[in-house]
């Protein structure tokens, strides 16, 4: 009973030694093993252009064994440094790698253009005994830029105190489709129900952005009202941007118009109020008079004035 009882107690403690010997190793094995793994990757790309793809990682005292890079779930490069050659290019649409740029941390695709638009994820793997495994994802667009400059038309070059104004900016086909913001004297403009602002993109051709403004407009408003004195001019941009890549602006200058509203005899008013419609014609009549009295005083001024010469 006692040497049962004895061995008992010796296989427990080799199991528990056992144990704690593996989950010791275990532990040293994970000390040093892949971690802070991080992807790079350009949020965009001009069409046509090249773009590298980045990977970095600590492996700490542990081997590498993969690097593999995918683009939305479909492997396309693979490096294994234990292989020789260490690079691999499988056939993915559209994705052509360039080789000669590419190793265990970068990959470098050639001429990308608007269909490799999407997420790319690169997974690396350590070497045995672990195999440990750890991937990222990261998205990046691929752009076509419009092939002219954006282009402003306005309705009118003067605005009035009570005038509407309308302008319209159009650019170019362009993937994504470009963004329009407007700026008067430097602020941008802002839609609300007394400033109308419409955007429309049309598939192969432009966008178009209008804006509309009328007497009630918070932006002519505080022109014209300005203190001390309102504005002569106003400054009036149409920006156009693609993400970080493109960037351009059309500009024009309008001139605002305060003039002071015509002003009329207040006796002719006052007659048009009470409804005398001879009122106009006898004041009319009145300053034919006068002036025909005047040029008949002038007539006999020269005339007596040529007879005192003439004796």
């Amino acid at each position: 009973m006692a040497l049962t009882r004895k061995r008992k107690f010796y296989e427990w403690f080799n199991l528990m030694a056992i144990t704690w010997i593996f989950m010791t190793e275990l532990l040293l094995l994970t000390a040093y093993c892949l971690k802070d793994l991080k992807i790079f990757v350009p949020e965009a790309v001009i069409n046509g252009n090249a773009a590298t793809l980045s990977c970095q990682y600590d492996l700490e005292q542990a081997a590498l064994y993969s690097v593999r890079w995918y683009f939305q779930g479909e492997e396309f490069y693979r490096f294994v440094p234990k292989e020789s050659p260490p690079t691999f290019e499988f056939p993915v649409s559209g994705i052509h790698v360039d080789l000669t740029k590419s190793d265990g941390t970068q990959v470098t695709l050639r001429a990308v253009n608007r269909m490799l638009s999407g997420n790319y994820q690169c997974e690396v793997s350590e070497d045995a005994p672990l195999f440990h495994t750890e991937l990222r994802t990261a998205h990046m667009q691929v752009i076509e830029l419009p092939q002219t400059e954006p282009v402003m038309s306005v309705n009118k070059k003067m605005i009035g105190l009570n005038d509407e104004f309308k302008a319209e900016c159009s650019v170019a086909e362009s993937f994504p489709p470009a963004n329009i913001t407007w700026i008067i004297n430097g602020r941008r403009v802002y839609k609300s129900r007394h400033q109308r602002i419409s955007y429309e993109t049309y598939s192969a051709s432009s966008t178009i952005s209008t804006l509309e403004m009328d007497p009630h407009s918070q932006v002519l408003q505080g022109l014209f009202h300005a203190i001390p004195k309102y504005t002569s001019t106003l400054t009036l941009l149409c920006e156009v941007s693609i993400l970080h890549v493109y960037h351009k602006t059309a500009t024009q200058r309008i001139l605002l118009s305060m003039s002071p509203p015509t002003t009329n005899s207040p006796n002719l008013l006052e007659s048009k109020r009470n409804g005398d419609p001879d009122a106009l014609t006898s004041s009319t009549n009145r300053t034919h008079l006068i002036y025909s009295g005047s040029s008949s005083i002038l007539i006999i001024l020269f005339v007596s004035l040529y007879k005192m010469i003439a004796l």
